[in-house]
């Protein structure tokens, strides 16, 4: 889609072929020239009936064009809503061949119309979205020009809420496009190339730690998950700083383009969605792209912890025991608990940037799936003030986390017999929080939030794109506290 602004719709009115409105029992909008017929409709078919209603109107003006009255019964436009609206809105421009279509939308006049003007562009990218790359016959995508009306003084200001909006949504449909790619393509060095193309600014450095380099630092736990991939192993870093006075907050993404679960083998049933346990590392990639484009105020690197976990000979063993890069030994109790042991070496490794916040985001147990099931996400910290704001921005983006407990006597359930812990408990109690138990033995010196996507990543359509704008929000807000 492409949107614009129209600033003189009383004059220009001819070049669309529809016209779109919300409406709520009346309709008042000064400078629009269908008030008059717009308001006769309304008393016609004498409005809130029903919750939603899809009204078609003949202009008097201009017999070419379609107006389309969407309304809605309640006071206020929420999101819900919105999305609602939207989705009637674009079923109505798919059925014929519209060019060009204006949402009047000044007649929304309250505080939160900037607000609704980002999410009719965020919410619109979302539902067209498709991933088309291997389709042989490839069905058309909606693109149409979009034009919302509004007067000159307001331009810049709408402008820069469409571009900030386009931004954002081209960042979550490119996370979405890095999960949904096949696990033969997208591997380790697929993810890093696709980082050097997008992720490119005076502010960003890119580099990476490789099998040699992890083996000089003594990262064995990370390395131990790669061992029976042919795929190279590879930690991509991505900095980005743009307020050299500021400790960077940290992201960090598990990476496994493919998980089989190694020697504790997952079953064959749905297996072909491991290709989304990477997940992590695609959305910490995605807020990499939008902070990169948008070009914000402040200090961050963000960590994608690629690897995959495969089987052969030299698949590491339930029963063998590694030394971590902290120097705490681990007993692998179960091969399929992995992504703790690619993120305990990373969280390790970050102690030496000194950072202000870290936060990893994961699809890491089942067990969150089975608690939350697949709209919520969970979130586990060590300071109930950053979960505070990570659930907060949530409910601003309808992203909805859910915070689960950081309960320390379920460190019983981590202690071994012959290591300083385990991977995993030998119960299948608590297995979210027992693996944030896990990660917390790494986390002592800083502020820490994990955020587990392993029920929200993905859907029956694909990857969803969950926690890139959540995420983004809190980033705003944390830099307006850390100036």
């Amino acid at each position: 889609m492409k949107y614009k602004i129209e600033t003189n719709f009383n004059n220009n009115y001819n070049k669309y072929q529809c016209t779109i409105i919300f409406v709520n029992k009346k309709y008042n909008n000064p400078t629009n020239i269908y008030n008059n017929i717009i308001n006769e409709q309304i008393n016609k078919y004498k409005f809130i009936k029903k919750k939603y209603n899809i009204h078609k109107i003949k202009s008097n003006i201009n017999k070419n064009q379609d107006i389309f009255l969407i309304e809605y019964n309640k006071k206020k436009l929420k999101y819900n809503i919105l999305k609602i609206l939207i989705t009637k809105s674009l079923k109505i421009i798919k059925k014929k061949k519209y060019k060009n279509i204006i949402f009047l939308i000044n007649n929304l006049n309250d505080k939160k119309l900037n607000w609704k003007l980002f999410n009719i562009i965020h919410i619109t990218e979302n539902l067209i979205y498709k991933y088309l790359t291997f389709k042989t016959k490839k069905k058309k995508i909606l693109n149409k020009n979009i034009y919302f009306e509004t007067d000159k003084i307001n331009i810049l200001k709408y402008k820069k809420i469409i571009n900030n909006s386009k931004i954002i949504s081209s960042g979550i449909n490119k996370t979405k496009n890095l999960c949904n790619t096949p696990p033969n393509i997208c591997n380790s060095n697929y993810i890093l190339n696709k980082t050097y193309k997008y992720i490119i600014g005076k502010n960003t450095k890119i580099s990476y730690l490789n099998e040699k380099k992890m083996k000089k630092l003594s990262m064995n736990a990370y390395l131990s998950v790669n061992k029976a991939s042919s795929n190279e192993i590879k930690m991509i870093k991505i900095k980005y700083n743009n307020n050299k006075n500021k400790k960077p907050l940290i992201l960090i993404g598990k990476g496994l383009t493919f998980d089989s679960g190694g020697l504790s083998i997952k079953s064959s049933l749905n297996m072909h969605e491991m290709k989304y346990d990477m997940s992590g590392a695609a959305v910490v990639w995605g807020i990499m792209y939008i902070i990169n484009k948008l070009k914000l105020k402040l200090n961050i690197i963000g960590i994608l912890c690629c690897a995959e976990n495969m089987i052969n000979h030299n698949s590491t063993r339930p029963g063998d025991v590694i030394k971590s890069l902290s120097g705490k030994t681990i007993e692998i109790i179960n091969t399929d608990a992995e992504g703790r042991l690619v993120l305990c070496d990373t969280l390790t490794y970050i102690k030496k940037y000194n950072p202000s916040t870290v936060i990893t985001i994961a699809t890491l147990t089942g067990a969150c799936l089975i608690a939350l099931g697949n709209n919520i996400s969970g979130l586990i910290s060590n300071n109930n003030k950053l979960a505070k704001k990570l659930i907060k921005s949530g409910k601003k983006t309808k992203d909805i986390i859910w915070q689960l407990p950081l309960y320390k006597k379920y460190n019983k359930y981590l202690q071994s017999n012959i290591a300083d812990i385990k991977n995993c408990s030998n119960s299948n109690y608590a297995g979210t929080i027992t693996s944030a138990c896990f990660l917390n033995f790494f986390t002592e010196k800083y502020k820490w939030a994990h955020i587990d996507i392993a029920g929200t990543a993905w859907n029956k359509n694909g990857a969803t794109g969950r926690t890139v704008y959540l995420i983004i929000k809190f980033i705003t807000k944390y830099i307006k506290k850390n100036k």
